[in-house]
């Protein structure tokens, strides 16, 4: 054991000049290079501002809604005019209007009511082949005009005019000509509907009697029923009534008709027919005779104003017992009130927060009196609200062709969404003979815009620093909007200190961002170096329109000249700096120590090891 020990000094005694040479060596001094004053190494500034992102659809901020200039119509589809006679018709829809042909045409008047965007509308008659006019493109624009009619009143209406050109080859019988008319509606919507009048020609041929073809070897000699004059009354139908149906019709082929069945088949809930009695037989009508028949039809209580469809079928005999049917489409005007929103006025476009005032037109459109009218606010957009504590305005009774003006004032919430909105009202009336109420709703569009809106955490200095220092400043903003914002830069400029900007990007509503940027303490400019130094804390940001907007906080801070270090401070900096290489000369000889003691202990471990297997 005495011999170990006698190793582990000899072994310390060599190393003792090697750990005298290690301290001598400037590599392992600490102080080394201590002169040399660490540069920071500067921050990278952020990327360019990034462009707004394309994806935002909310619309432009504006300064002022403008009023518009077509006010919201409603009723978006259009209807014939069934109650006028204009140029051209020998009597109205209402009461059975056809076709006039003559001189090898026929002239069609296809009267339309309503509204479209610009007062235009785009006419395509769809002609099919076979039929009994010279095909060929029709197709026209025609523009809402003042027309006046048979009975010397005027009227706003499309007044749709075909002069259709007939072939010489034409036959004899009843053809729908459909009208199919496109347009924009008044709130934007493209819009198609189609109108089907039923043309019929008396002055052409008649089918074969025999062969193929096509050929017309010889006149075939058939009875031919047609609906001549159509008559209702009362003159005034409302709900609950009974109207009676007067039809004339007339034999206008070459043979007499035998075993008449003529039957109404009403198209609309409105109108019902009179059961057992829908059908009515006749023995016989002569050609060139006429023959009168009426069927009584139910009126249903509550119908609305309008001409109800009726479809009429005819069907007889010829003396040979040949089988023919006609159909025909007639109308029952009822005369009921018709209260609609003619109009609103309003701003199309609000901000959110802001008030939207709106002034409805009240019509009544119906031939009778309403009562009891009465407008509700039901909008369902949680965006709009009511103000005030009654949702409603009761107008009272309301005349035929009466008007009245209503203002609700509604508001845009200040949490709404950028983007299309709607608000709806309900207008509620009766008939004067109470055979039902009535209510209708109707919605409006209307586009909420919101500001852009940024706020931020106070943007702190210290009170004071060093020339040649640096500290880390902390920067937090957030969207306390509700409409997105882009491009967000915040900058530091103070004279004295250097920081690079911090880019936030963008943020959605309710969204904040944080970014530590440090900054660097320099000297003032101009010749007083030192002392109080003033800037500003600025933020740039956008908003969907590419409109910028600026915020802007004073910044200070008090810039300190550094201070000379006196002999004691460098007498106490030597004393520290020799007290360190002492303490890492110490560590060193300690850990070269400890690693050599380990070394000796494995070559024991070692040694007895082999020692044991040479025993074995």
């Amino acid at each position: 054991m005495k011999r170990w020990i006698a190793w582990i000094l000899a072994l310390l005694l060599a190393v003792m000049p090697l750990l005298a040479l290690a301290e001598d060596d400037p590599a392992t001094d600490p102080a080394a290079g201590s002169e040399t004053t660490e540069q920071p190494e500067e921050q990278e500034p952020d990327p360019s501002p990034q462009e707004p992102d394309p994806s935002p659809t909310a619309s432009a901020q504006p300064t002022a809604s403008p009023q518009p200039t077509d006010p919201p119509v409603i009723g978006e589809t259009l209807s014939i005019d069934t109650a006028t006679v204009y140029d051209g018709m020998k009597t109205s829809y209402g009461h059975g209007y056809v076709p006039t042909v003559s001189g090898g045409k026929a002239i069609i008047v296809l009267p339309l009511l309503g509204n479209t965007l610009g007062q235009r509308i785009r006419v395509t008659p769809e002609l099919s082949a076979g039929g009994p006019y010279v095909l060929g493109n029709y197709q026209f624009d025609v523009l809402k005009s003042t027309e006046t009619a048979t009975d010397g009143t005027a009227h706003e209406v499309f007044l749709i005019r075909l002069e259709l050109p007939l072939s010489g080859e034409r036959m004899n019988g009843t053809y729908p000509i459909p009208f199919t008319v496109d347009y924009v509606a008044t709130d934007g919507t493209q819009m198609q509907q189609s109108f089907t009048v039923q043309l019929t020609v008396t002055d052409g041929k008649n089918a074969s009697s025999g062969g193929g073809g096509g050929s017309y070897r010889e006149t075939v000699r058939k009875p031919v029923l047609r609906v001549e004059a159509v008559q209702t009354s009362p003159a005034e139908i409302v709900g609950g009534d009974t109207a009676s149906l007067a039809l004339t019709l007339k034999n206008v082929g070459n043979y007499d008709a035998r075993n008449i069945r003529v039957s109404v088949h009403p198209e609309t809930e409105a109108l019902q027919s009179p059961g057992d009695l829908s059908e009515q037989f006749f023995a016989q009508l002569a050609v060139n005779q006429k023959l009168d028949v009426s069927f009584d039809l139910s009126v249903s209580l509550g119908a609305r104003a309008g001409a109800e469809p009726v479809t009429v079928e005819i069907a007889y005999e010829d003396r040979y017992g040949g089988i023919y049917s006609e159909q025909t489409q007639v109308h029952v005007v009822l005369t009921q009130p018709q209260v609609v929103i003619a109009a609103a006025e309003y701003e199309s476009i609000v901000n959110g927060g802001a008030d939207l005032a709106v002034t409805l037109t009240l019509k009544n459109t119906g031939v009778r009196d309403a009562e009891a009218v009465q407008v509700q606010y039901t909008g369902q957009d949680a965006a709009i609200r009511h103000k005030g504590a009654e949702d409603f305005q009761t107008v009272g009774p309301l005349k035929q062709g009466g008007t009245a003006k209503l203002t609700f004032e509604l508001r845009a919430l200040p949490s709404a969404g950028e983007g299309k909105h709607s608000f709806s009202f309900e207008c509620r009336y009766s008939d004067a003979a109470g055979s039902g109420e009535y209510a209708d709703s109707y919605d409006f569009p209307v586009t909420v815009t919101q500001m852009a809106s940024l706020g931020h955490d106070d943007v702190r200095l210290p009170e004071s620093m060093t020339s040649g220092e640096s500290f880390s400043l902390p920067i937090c903003v957030y969207n306390t909007g509700f409409a997105p914002i882009y491009n967000v830069r915040c900058t530091l400029n103070c004279d004295g200190l250097i920081c690079s900007s911090a880019f936030m990007g963008n943020l959605e509503p309710q969204q904040s961002a944080e970014k530590t940027v440090t900054v660097f303490v320099t000297t003032r400019s101009g010749s007083q170096k030192y002392g109080e130094a003033y800037g500003s804390f600025d933020i740039v940001y956008e908003d969907a329109d590419g409109t910028k907007y600026y915020e802007s906080d004073s910044a200070r801070l008090r810039i300190d000249e550094p201070q000379a270090k006196t002999d004691a401070e460098k007498e106490r900096e030597r004393q520290k700096v020799e007290e360190q290489q002492t303490l890492s000369r110490w560590w060193v000889s300690v850990l070269i120590g400890i690693a050599i003691v380990c070394i000796l202990i494995a070559a024991i471990v070692i040694a007895k090891f082999m020692r044991m297997l040479k025993m074995k």
